[in-house]
């Protein structure tokens, strides 16, 4: 079989050097036109917005008003998530915008009986068993959760019509005023000292003015396919399409578990002030190591790719990303979480201290995560989905075990103590996930492995 070359075009010595470097970057933006460009830098700018604002909010919002807010904000993301039940990929699934838009019918409905569900849920449940699982201080905000499960539901399935319809510049300007009018939302509440309620309503406010964008479009659809919505037709359609429910919803389910599961346990065994602390301080070193390894991710799934269709493994891209890593975590990474526990006093104010501090509790996690994330694309090239959610089920396992064990073995351990062991665990998890992203990377392509 003849091969076709798919690199970026050769220069010769003698051609100038900035001739070189603008036709690098003309095949490299090829893919993409200006709406994609336009999405792209405005979802950069969004996750820079609580970098900017967190100073002013830290000093509205007291540790106690954070921890109560992470609690709502992970179980909202959870629920939320389930919610759609992963029907929402119908819209991509379907080839005809009449199936797609009905798929998001479906999804929203689905959506609104959940959340009407839950609300059912939050008034006639006893308050003892909510108290028990959530604490005393969060059950006046428990009523809110329907609502904001719905405004986050909802977005999710618009999200994904708009993305079917290419329609980035409206994804674009819909991240700006869900980012900015949530930030000016928070600090113009604040402002007046509300307390917890605040946060969660500048979130549901920007939910709000953002997915407004995305209903237009929508409706704009609606009426111009006339589409007719039943529920013999949505439950047709569910048919169709169970296997979203069946295959995806669990992983995804997993994967959000993981992700918050340290929140809602840290509310459970230190309270919310604590968790205050520790969540304001994933938010300063998380969002800018997002930004730099998203950037990493999408240049190692290129490489990587394109090296494995090419030679049937992608060991040599495995090693390039994985000392770019290495060099990322000694250039930016670890001299941050070596002075940030002076800094948070002075940017923050003295109420924050103990946030530097967790941020290096949890430093082993941080950087072995970081190196991970990226090399780990290395498993869909290889279609190893099962082994992918094995791994997730391990980590949640882990995760749970390392912050629940060391509070019941010694009630008096530190929130400190308890994140060091819950880092080391989980950390060693990603150590593994790394090993076998070598081993995958290693093999050569025998014959076609389904995705």
């Amino acid at each position: 079989m003849d091969v076709v070359s798919v690199g970026p075009p050769v220069e010769h010595a003698s051609v100038p050097m900035t001739r070189v470097i603008r036709r690098y970057i003309q095949f490299a933006l090829a893919p993409f036109n200006r709406s994609h460009a336009h999405f792209v830098s405005s979802s950069a700018l969004v996750m820079v917005f609580p970098l900017i604002s967190a100073p002013i909010v830290a000093r509205l919002y007291s540790p106690n008003d954070f921890g109560i807010y992470a609690v709502f904000f992970s179980l909202a993301t959870i629920t939320s998530t389930v919610s759609t039940l992963e029907l929402r990929n119908i819209a991509f699934l379907e080839e005809s915008r009449e199936r797609g838009a009905h798929g998001v019918l479906l999804t929203l409905s689905t959506v609104f009986l959940i959340s009407l569900a839950l609300l059912f849920a939050v008034v006639f449940l006893p308050d003892a068993w909510l108290i028990h699982l959530f604490g005393v201080a969060f059950i006046p905000f428990l009523i809110w959760l329907p609502v904001t499960v719905f405004l986050m539901g909802a977005g999710l399935a618009l999200n994904a019509w708009a993305t079917r319809e290419k329609e980035f510049n409206v994804l674009a300007r819909n991240n700006l005023v869900l980012g900015l009018s949530t930030m000016l939302l928070q600090i113009g509440i604040g402002s007046f000292s509300p307390g917890p309620i605040g946060l969660i309503v500048a979130n549901m406010l920007g939910l709000v003015l953002g997915g407004t964008l995305l209903a237009v479009l929508f409706a704009k659809a609606f009426r111009s396919l006339q589409l007719q919505f039943s529920l013999r037709s949505g439950f047709g359609q569910f048919r169709t399409h169970y296997r979203l429910t069946l295959w995806m919803m669990p992983g995804t389910l997993v994967n959000s578990m993981s992700q918050f599961l340290p929140d809602l346990l840290i509310n459970r065994f230190f309270g919310p002030a604590l968790l205050g602390q520790y969540s304001l301080a994933m938010r300063m070193i998380n969002m800018p190591i997002s930004i730099l390894g998203s950037s990493l991710q999408g240049f190692f799934q290129q490489q990587a790719s394109e090296e494995f269709n090419r030679d049937g493994r992608c060991t040599a891209s495995f090693w390039r990303f994985a000392l770019l890593g290495i060099v990322s975590v000694l250039v930016f990474i670890l001299p941050v979480i070596l002075v940030v526990p002076y800094l948070f006093p002075l940017i923050f104010g003295s109420q924050w201290t103990e946030a530097g501090t967790l941020i290096q509790a949890v430093a082993f996690l941080t950087i072995v995560r970081f190196i991970s994330s990226p090399l780990s694309y290395v498993w869909i090239i290889r279609g190893r989905q099962r082994l992918n959610f094995i791994w997730q089920i391990g980590q949640l396992v882990i995760g749970l075990g390392t912050l629940v064990l060391p509070s019941l073995i010694d009630p008096q351990i530190t929130l400190f103590s308890t994140l060091w062991i819950y880092s080391v665990g989980v950390g060693c998890w990603y150590v593994l996930a790394i090993v076998i992203s070598y081993s995958l990377s290693r093999r050569g392509q025998t014959k076609h492995e389904p995705m």
